[in-house]
């Protein structure tokens, strides 16, 4: 099913506030294949909005995700990992070409577009294009003190660090196939990738090999749930598997989990348009939006791509994560199968709960493209 050659590339490794998760790849040839897969689940208090409260637990779950992988053998203690996408800010800016001191100009457009004074972040910068009078530039900063903490704790988990990301990077590198060297296709599409996990959700523009800009949207998983369990007055965990099963799926439970989200979906829909609009003034250049990709653990819920674009009137699909890889997704299923059961009857229609196994895959979006970084980047 796999090769069984084995990889010194980095791990890959998503920390969020809910839980962990990790990939490794190998390489045969031209062949990309999976190393290693795990995840785990967090209790609450380890992480707080992408900040480390408990170190100690935090470096005892890295331990035991790194050393029993649910599938392979973890071959190195390199590391790739993300930075929390909400303490992070990344977009394509213009610098102008007329001055004496370059750098110096980056640095005065990066105090105008990021919130935090220059002493207080890390940041970087790569020259996207190169205009007659200008430099298309894509700038990318975080907050010295969460950085410091990542360090911190990937440092005392006995890990060496290749790198830490901005969340979207390593999203679209997992999920357009353009972000490979080897990519043979047209690179001027433009994709928004809407990224739908537990805690938030957010919306990034990538454009002809770059990522323009990413947004924070007002949808998360963990809200959705709650607003199932209020309305159903049902705990959260069937909330949770009815929010799966049923989706917005109006012939399940008689539509009555789509009549609860409606509503929200319709202002998620709201804000996805604003950013399409900001999207069309402020790059006008780049022409049309071609397609929007959902990913995340809530890009599963049942026909949330359908309903967003009948609002948006933009095709919407749902993200593949092997899409750079060389894996036949029928024969690895089962490494991101889950089974869902609703012992509690929605609708009084119901003669008894429901059942669904899903594809869980795109709720390791973040990990695959931090994986690959060590392929597509680094000469190993």
């Amino acid at each position: 099913m796999f090769f069984t050659e084995k990889s010194n590339f980095p791990i890959g490794i998503d920390i969020s506030d809910l839980g962990l998760k990790l990939v490794q790849l190998k390489k045969a040839g031209d062949k990309i294949k999976i190393q290693a897969i795990n995840k785990a689940s967090l209790s609450p208090g380890i992480f707080e909005k992408g900040e480390i409260i408990n170190k100690e637990k935090a470096i005892k779950a890295l331990s035991e995700i790194i050393e029993k992988p649910k599938y392979g053998k973890i071959t190195s203690r390199e590391v790739v990992a993300c930075l929390p996408e909400t303490k992070t800010f990344i977009k394509l800016i213009d610098v102008f070409k007329a001055t004496d001191d370059f750098a110096k100009a980056v640095e005065s457009e990066i105090e105008k577009h990021v919130p935090i004074p220059l002493t207080d972040i890390y940041y970087d910068w790569q020259v996207i294009e190169d205009l007659p009078d200008k430099q298309r530039i894509l700038i990318g900063a975080a907050p010295k003190i969460i950085v410091n903490q990542y360090t911190e704790l990937l440092d005392k988990a006995g890990l060496t660090i290749s790198a830490l990301e901005i969340e979207p990077v390593s999203i679209c590198r997992c999920l357009l196939a353009e972000e490979n060297n080897k990519y043979k296709g047209e690179r001027n599409k433009n994709y928004a990738i809407i990224d739908v996990g537990a805690k938030r959700s957010s919306i990034t523009f990538y454009s002809k090999n770059t990522i323009l800009f990413s947004f924070s949207l007002p949808i998360s998983g963990e809200e959705i749930t709650k607003k199932i369990a209020d309305s159903l007055q049902i705990d959260e965990e069937q909330a949770e598997k009815a929010k799966i099963i049923c989706g917005l799926d109006e012939n399940k439970a008689q539509g009555i989990i789509k009549n609860i989200l409606i509503g929200t979906i319709k202002d998620l829909a709201g804000k996805i348009n604003e950013t399409i609009m900001f999207f069309n003034f402020h790059f006008q250049d780049q022409g049309k939006l071609d397609e929007i990709i959902l990913t995340g653990g809530g890009a599963n819920i049942k026909n949330l791509n359908i309903i967003i674009n009948d609002y948006v009137n933009i095709k919407v699909g749902i993200g593949n994560v092997l899409i750079n890889l060389n894996e036949d997704k029928e024969k690895i299923a089962n490494y991101f199968s889950e089974t869902h059961i609703l012992d509690k009857k929605i609708s009084a229609k119901d003669k008894s709960g429901a059942k669904l196994t899903q594809d869980s895959s795109n709720g390791y979006s973040t990990a695959f493209g931090l994986a690959l970084r060590g392929i597509f980047i680094n000469k190993l």
